[in-house]
């Protein structure tokens, strides 16, 4: 069987009847698909080991409204490349099991209002383009350069809509990127030395509702793209 979307789940989140079991999913090995939707389950029963066992060979995949903690065991021969985890219930941004897609090329964890920490770095997301993790409440430092290791070719991310990030203005891993939007999060570095001086390459860059106050002359130097 062939299918370009598979949704699964409900529609509504207002009764979420249906919890996530054990091999839920096991028939799906048989079908040959674009892209996978699992939308509003609440509970996982024993973990989320076999979520992506049969989904593994899906170039996208849709996770919204799921009441998602960790991210399941990854297929080695995983072929995903578009991953959204959309109002889950991570508390902790899941880096390393992440970091297990090789073929990801965009990446969006988005309205976890329970995701407060960034404590875990990707590494060696070699086709990672886009990253988004907007809409969380997010707080953490030494932003950004040590959560990417090794995704040499990551040119946007979002972290707009987050609680308090602390900007080093070590950007040496995502020297590439070409747009930055840090809006309505609450920044703390900007505007008081220059911490973009090694994003050349930038070309769109939103530090709006930030409350950043701009002290030094050198604030935006290094953006020689804008």
């Amino acid at each position: 069987l062939q299918v370009s979307r598979l949704t699964v789940g409900e529609f509504s989140d207002s009764e979420r009847l249906q919890d996530f079991e054990r091999g839920l999913l096991n028939g799906l090995c048989q079908v040959q698909m674009e892209e996978f939707v699992l939308i509003c389950f609440r509970d996982f029963e024993d973990g989320t080991d076999t979520l992506f066992d049969c989904v593994g060979n899906v170039s996208t995949i849709r996770l919204v409204g799921v009441g998602l903690e960790e991210i399941s065991r990854v297929p080695v021969w995983s072929k995903v490349q578009q991953l959204e985890c959309k109002k889950c219930s991570f508390e902790d941004v899941p880096a390393l099991k992440l970091s297990l897609f090789k073929e990801l090329r965009v990446l969006r964890i988005t309205k976890n209002k329970r995701l407060k920490n960034f404590k875990q770095n990707f590494e060696g997301l070699s086709n990672l383009e886009l990253m988004d993790l907007s809409e969380n409440s997010l707080t953490f430092s030494r932003c950004c350069s040590p959560q990417f290791q090794n995704c040499p070719n990551l040119k946007h991310l979002n972290l707009s809509f987050n609680s308090n990030i602390r900007l080093t203005g070590d950007f040496t891993n995502v020297k590439n990127l070409l747009y930055l939007d840090l809006q309505h999060t609450t920044l703390f570095g900007p505007g008081s030395y220059p911490v973009f001086l090694s994003l050349q390459r930038l070309i769109y860059l939103d530090i709006s509702h930030t409350k950043t106050e701009v002290k030094s002359q050198c604030t935006f130097c290094g953006l020689n793209s804008l």
